[in-house]
């Protein structure tokens, strides 16, 4: 049995099928890194050191700890890191990454904030008594505060900040607290905080035990869905730009085996002939069904005045019959019409407005047509009604 994680169980919410080509069929593909990523990663990789060295008694200078993070940028940069946003250059990610340390490292120095007894840690939980499910557990810093009382730090470099409400449904550090629950016979609590480096905003959740058993339950129900699935269909979302198996998923690959072909290769392929032509015919009915809908309503007219004419409801020809039948509606004034406000006023008064969902025009022509209130309150309304004449046309065979 495979162990699960938060971004593998992330994976399979934000796409079932790419779900599937990562830890399923474990499709091979070349992934290119996107510059936030790797920002992102050089971040994690200068705290990771600020934090190891002071295991040892070595506090870096905010000069040395940049130097690192330059260092490790430009040891692991290359060419083939993508850049989506093209209004800015590697240089601007770069300073952005800079920011976030320097905000950092001036707030939190001299690092004394508890005793540091996790970083970068591997572990896992069982999820079932069995021990058959287990979730993997990766905390950026554990702390010690004493008391009892510890802290699970996560750093975030996205550009976005989480809502409070989003943080305290968060799955990932709150999953990591059962293992230190678990772990820690002293254990009081848990204090789940993440650092927002380029707001330089940290932010705080925590879980009862209920709460931490509830979502064990629902890890392990989420896992046995995943478990159930059989189609694994494809679901675009905005997160199709960075996914790494687009050349291969349905809903992409044609586009861009397109992008790799000549202008003649491109206006000669199948499929571009085919979307064309599909298109066009399409766009020809639209104009057809247009014209004859406009054809069918001068018609509908000209039959509706023949038999007013002629004194006749059937109109015959060749091999069908129409049957014209008229019948009265009834209409109130709609929103931003004369009358509409004293219309609502009166409906308040009677204490008849919520029965006709704020004033529903068409929910009360129905109350009126059925008479389904008293008739004093039927004759308030009838100032605010006008009748239309309108016509139904039947054909049928003769």
């Amino acid at each position: 049995m495979p162990t699960f994680s938060h971004s593998r169980i992330g994976t399979f919410e934000t796409c079932p099928l790419q779900y599937k080509y990562s830890y399923i069929d474990k499709v091979e593909v070349e992934e290119e890194d996107t510059v936030e990523a790797f920002m992102g990663s050089r971040v994690h990789e200068a705290l990771e050191k600020l934090y190891t060295d002071l295991k040892y008694e070595k506090l870096l200078s905010l000069k040395e700890l940049t130097e690192y993070f330059n260092k490790v940028w430009d040891e692991n940069w290359n060419d083939t890191i993508k850049i989506n946003k093209k209004e800015y250059t590697a240089e601007n990610y770069r300073k952005i990454g800079l920011r976030c340390i320097t905000d950092y490292y001036n707030r939190y120095k001299p690092f004394n904030q508890g005793k540091v007894i996790g970083i970068e840690t591997k572990e896992s939980i069982d999820l079932d008594d069995e021990g058959e499910y287990k979730f993997h557990i990766r905390i950026d810093r554990l702390v010690d505060c004493g008391n009892g009382v510890y802290e699970i730090h996560d750093y975030k470099t996205n550009n976005a900040l989480t809502t409070q409400e989003d943080l305290d449904d968060d799955r990932q550090l709150a999953a990591y607290s059962i293992w230190v629950r678990n772990n820690f016979k002293d254990f009081k609590k848990v204090r789940l905080i993440w650092h927002f480096l380029v707001f330089d905003k940290e932010m705080e959740s925590s879980r009862t035990a209920e709460e931490l058993d509830d979502l064990r339950k629902e890890i392990l129900a989420q896992i046995k869905e995943i478990e159930k699935e059989n189609k694994f269909e494809p679901r675009k979302s905005a997160l199709c730009d960075w996914c790494a198996y687009q050349s291969i998923c349905p809903l992409w690959k044609h586009g861009i085996e397109l992008e790799e072909k000549t202008v003649n290769e491109y206006l000669n392929d199948p499929g571009v002939k085919l979307v064309n032509e599909y298109v066009k015919i399409k766009n020809n009915l639209k104009i057809i069904e247009e014209e004859a809908e406009e054809k069918l309503d001068k018609l509908k007219e000209a039959l509706i005045e023949f038999c007013k004419r002629e004194g006749v409801s059937i109109v015959f020809g060749s091999d069908n019959k129409i049957s014209v039948k008229g019948y009265d509606s009834v209409k109130f004034p709609g929103k931003g019409t004369p009358g509409r406000e004293e219309l609502v006023k009166v409906l308040e008064k009677i204490g008849k407005l919520d029965e006709v969902t704020d004033l529903d025009v068409f929910a009360l022509a129905r109350v009126v047509k059925e008479a389904e209130w008293p008739e004093d309150a039927l004759k308030k309304l009838e100032k605010f009604e006008t009748v239309e004449k309108n016509y139904r046309l039947n054909v049928s065979k003769k």
